[in-house]
């Protein structure tokens, strides 16, 4: 080896000093940063899985308030439904209350006005009556002379248009 110019004393030194550089360095310098590379990979690993978890968290999580948006607008619906058919039962029950109301004033209006009428009737009869004995009275106490009678008739009634109230 002696013509390639490599002795051999050195090459083993070299050889020696190289392999307890690679140890060295393999102990201090690329073990180190093989481990902490080997941790980095790690933690990423485990930050994409708790990514993963958490995005399937997430899914789930917008699923369940999916359905509880859902499920309040179903109640919502049905609550709007009810108070809409409770509306038109209390506006049907007031219409009804009122109609039957109404139709008491009718009905006592119309007793109170048939009441009216019997009674005026019945005071004009009793006026009548009185007229016609007044009347009467008068016509006997004079001579029975038609001028004088129908004078009597004038007479008569206009005492009975003077004593009527007037509206």
């Amino acid at each position: 080896m002696d013509a390639l110019g490599i002795d051999l004393t050195t090459l083993l030194i070299q050889l020696l000093s190289f392999v307890f550089f690679i140890a060295i360095f393999w102990k201090f310098a690329l073990g180190p940063i093989t481990n902490m590379l080997d941790q980095r990979q790690e933690r990423i690993r485990e930050s994409m899985e708790a990514a993963e978890r958490m995005e399937q968290e997430l899914a789930a999580t917008q699923a369940r308030n999916e359905e509880v948006l859902a499920e309040a607008r179903r109640e919502a619906q049905e609550i709007l439904s009810t108070a809409r058919e409770n509306s038109e039962q209390i506006l049907t029950r007031a219409r009804e209350q009122s109609q039957t109301q109404a139709d008491q004033m009718i009905d006592k209006a119309q007793a109170t006005i048939a009441a009216e009428r019997k009674q005026a009737w019945d005071e004009l009869r009793g006026e009548v009556a009185d007229l016609a004995i007044t009347a009467a009275t008068k016509i006997v106490r004079q001579e029975l002379d038609r001028e004088k009678h129908a004078e009597l008739i004038r007479e008569t009634l206009a005492e009975a248009e003077a004593q009527q109230p007037q509206d």
